[in-house]
């Protein structure tokens, strides 16, 4: 979990790359985590060496802070285009959901709440390129969501 500007992101599954794989598979031996007592027996019982272990902590490590920082570039998206719409609603957190491939956010406005669910390649896009026509897409799904929801709570 990330607090960010108001907001808070949340990594679910699913995160680690190939290339946080092959980082923490070439990292020194000074740049591994040092295990937990659960984690060295977690090692043992699967019959793994204790540095090959700490290579998987480091990638899981790896993969999930690359997805905060995603998650909180992502938010920041959000969060434009909440202010530039004139929206009454603020962004309380968002979860990338690994398993679903999507990031949800969940938007808080007026004593009522709503989810976004934005799709993973979306996202990818909006984050990695600064795609307008993702942007676009983005602002679309957005303004779909908040016109579903009853006028009192989003007044």
């Amino acid at each position: 979990m990330m607090a960010t500007q108001g907001f808070q992101v949340y990594v679910s599954g699913g995160f680690v790359s190939l290339d946080d794989w092959r980082q923490a598979m070439t990292a020194s031996e000074q740049k591994l985590p040092k295990l937990s007592e659960n984690q060295r027996e977690a090692a043992r019982f699967v019959g793994m060496a204790e540095s090959e272990y700490a290579r998987g902590v480091l990638a899981d490590d790896l993969g999930r802070s690359r997805q905060q920082e995603k998650g909180k570039r992502l938010g920041q998206a959000i969060g434009e285009l909440l202010a530039r719409l004139g929206q009454a609603w603020r962004l309380e957190s968002i979860t990338r959901v690994g398993v679903e491939f999507k990031w949800v956010a969940r938007l808080e406005g007026k004593g009522s709440g709503l989810e976004l669910e934005v799709p993973l390649d979306l996202a990818d896009d909006i984050i990695d390129s600064g795609d307008r026509g993702a942007r676009s897409r983005l602002e679309e799904i957005l303004r779909t969501r908040l016109k579903s929801v009853p006028r009192r709570a989003a007044s």
